[in-house]
């Protein structure tokens, strides 16, 4: 009776034994943007899965005047977040009424625009035991969630945006000065001009029409619009090439009305900034259908195209 006794006792006391669990994670982006995914309550509503999931029944509270801790609330699941530094933070997630702390510390990962999140977690036997029993999952689970949204484009930047190795082109091209109230209609002609000459010179396009765009001054715009081509004949009717550098691409996905494009280009210029490109030459737009756009409502299917290092 004694040894049953003072085995309970053993027992009861091993479920308090408090112990340290520590881990990390690395992302590949900036320490910055990484710091602003944790800060925001509004962030946390776009990456973390299960607040995700359950977004029309989020709750969101400020628990502090300057917004620094806040609690967002979903059914059976909460997530008190505080900012405690510029680069720590205490999360309490309370999952079937049990809380579980976490402290993040977020730091530079060297000179490839890496970051380490790493996580510290003071537990017991018995919360640990019964986190098996709640599904509160492996303490690095937020983070990786955290990391696989920050790795998705589509997700992330709201685009699909890929980094791509492509061989050098020549590409056949027209280009002038127009006015840019006649821009479409300007880009219609040289597009069928470009078209004309790869047929009258028996070429092979090797890519989609391809278009640029130069303001210069406050009525004008200078075209470049072009097909790359298998290979460079002379020059005749106002069509010349231009030889486009082979190396890494971003490229970036985009289908919708031709005037909110700069969407794009805004999420393109967030991802070289995020991922420490630079841009060679200025980009150039792909219609994948081979037909520019007819205005500035037409729906049209493209890429934006940036060369970069």
């Amino acid at each position: 009776m004694k040894i049953t006794f003072t085995v309970i006792v053993l027992l009861i006391i091993a479920v308090f034994i408090p112990f340290h669990q520590q881990a990390s994670v690395s992302i590949k982006t900036s320490y910055f943007e990484v710091c602003q995914q944790l800060i925001s309550a509004n962030n946390w509503k776009r990456w973390q899965p299960d607040i995700r999931n359950e977004l029309a029944n989020a709750r969101q509270i400020k628990l502090t005047a300057d917004g620094r801790t806040f609690l967002i609330s979903i059914p059976g699941q909460s997530f008190e977040v505080e900012n405690l530094s510029a680069n720590s933070f205490k999360i309490t997630k309370t999952r079937n009424h049990i809380a579980h702390q976490y402290n993040y510390t977020v730091m530079p990962d060297g000179a490839d625009n890496n970051t380490t999140i790493v996580v510290d977690v003071k537990n017991n036997v018995g919360k640990w035991l019964l986190s098996k029993f709640d599904s509160a999952g492996n303490i690095l689970d937020d983070l990786n969630a955290l990391k696989k949204f920050m790795g998705d484009a589509k997700l992330y930047y709201g685009f699909n945006i890929n980094e791509k190795n492509v061989d050098e082109s020549y590409l056949a091209i027209k280009k002038e000065t127009i006015l840019t109230q006649n821009k479409y209609a300007a880009i219609a002609r040289a597009a069928k001009d470009v078209h004309d000459f790869i047929v009258q010179n028996n070429l092979q396009a090797q890519q989609p029409l391809t278009g640029a765009y130069y303001p210069q001054k406050t009525d004008s715009l200078q075209i470049l619009i072009g097909i790359p081509v298998n290979k460079q004949v002379n020059s005749t009717g106002g069509i010349t090439f231009m030889h486009m550098p082979g190396g890494k691409w971003l490229i970036g996905d985009y289908k919708g009305k031709y005037s909110n494009r700069q969407q794009l280009y805004n999420a393109m210029e967030k991802y070289m900034q995020d991922h420490a490109l630079l841009k060679q030459i200025a980009p150039v737009e792909r219609y994948l259908d081979n037909k520019p756009p007819a205005n500035d409502d037409d729906v049209i299917s493209m890429q934006v195209n940036y060369p970069v290092l």
